[in-house]
């Protein structure tokens, strides 16, 4: 397997709009005070922080960073560097698209093997085919307006991919907006009395055209030949943060949201052929309301090397339809 070297971060902090900078800010000196290490690259919403979303061109899987608003712009993409090799033979492309969560920053996980590169493995042992990595996922906290906007500049590697892994799940979720559930921030955090079961379903109903968009943009790239297709939903990483000092209540809230959310998404890739790999569940429990704990780093947001083993487990257990 061959992988390409991952974009640089710079640009995510200087991506985001200015309310969520500082809010990415306080999560980072949470972060540090805690753990007497230096600041955390990684855009959090609230006093419990966003994703910090993938705008960077690397190739294949969908990374988060820290949520943008979605009219806002994603900056160029620089190479990752994570990189494999294997055998010599020519066989299959694996192309990833998205934000921070698949783009496996040493910042945010130093020395882990991501699952993207860990599913291009899979894919070669399932097939006996070498797999040429192309993560073109971005970590300047991308949204998914901006993916869609951008969609159109990864034509070639799209149209040429065998495998395509869609990572978009973190930066436009409702808590990471600028005004969540249609109230401001307060002191960092979003407005508990606004988050209720009637915003999750406005929010998920409003994203899930955009979904089903990109869903079936991508398919048409591929103008019908066999394509493994997978997408990710979006894990609770607000459960178990002991800086947010949620009350159980707000715990609660978090997770009703994640699950009308999860649902949307999954339900809008399964409507255009694009298997949805669990996470959250795999995450946080049948019911979301298990802390992820060691599944993710030390941002909190990412996943840790054993999260990004489990993310690889779930991809893993759904096959590799169409080309075993």
């Amino acid at each position: 397997m061959t992988t390409t070297a991952e974009a640089t971060e710079e640009g995510c902090r200087s991506a985001l709009p200015p309310a969520r900078a500082n809010r990415t800010r306080r999560r980072a000196e949470l972060y540090e005070d805690r753990m007497g290490r230096g600041v955390v690259r990684r855009a959090r919403r609230a006093k419990l922080g966003a994703a910090v979303s993938v705008s960077t061109t690397a190739l294949l899987l969908l990374t988060a960073c820290g949520a943008p608003s979605p009219s806002a712009s994603s900056p160029s993409p620089a190479p990752s560097t994570d990189t494999t090799t294997t055998s010599a033979e020519p066989g299959l492309i694996l192309v990833t698209i998205g934000d921070s969560i698949p783009y496996n920053s040493p910042e945010d996980c130093s020395g882990c093997t991501g699952f993207v590169a860990q599913y291009a493995e899979s894919v070669e042992k399932a097939t006996g085919k070498q797999v040429t990595v192309q993560n073109l996922s971005q970590h300047t906290g991308l949204t998914l307006p901006q993916l869609i906007d951008n969609l159109d500049s990864y034509d070639d590697q799209l149209s040429a991919a065998d495998v395509i892994l869609i990572g978009i799940a973190h930066n436009s979720f409702e808590l990471n907006a600028d005004t969540p559930c249609g109230a401001p921030i307060s002191n960092d955090a979003p407005d508990w009395s606004a988050v209720d079961a009637e915003c999750a379903a406005e929010s998920a109903a409003h994203y899930r055209p955009m979904y089903e968009t990109l869903y079936s943009r991508v398919q048409a790239f591929r103008e019908g030949k066999p394509t493994i297709v997978r997408t990710i939903n979006r894990y609770n990483d607000w459960i178990g943060f002991a800086d947010a000092s949620l009350t159980p209540d707000q715990y609660l809230k978090t997770t009703t949201m994640l699950d009308d959310w999860n649902a949307m998404l999954c339900s809008a890739a399964e409507a255009n052929d694009v298997m949805c790999a669990d996470v959250y569940h795999a995450f946080n429990g049948p019911d979301g309301t298990t802390p992820a704990g060691d599944l993710l780093a030390g941002d909190y947001t990412h996943p840790s090397q054993r999260g990004n083993d489990t993310i690889t487990r779930v991809l893993e257990a759904q096959g590799y339809a169409p080309l075993d």
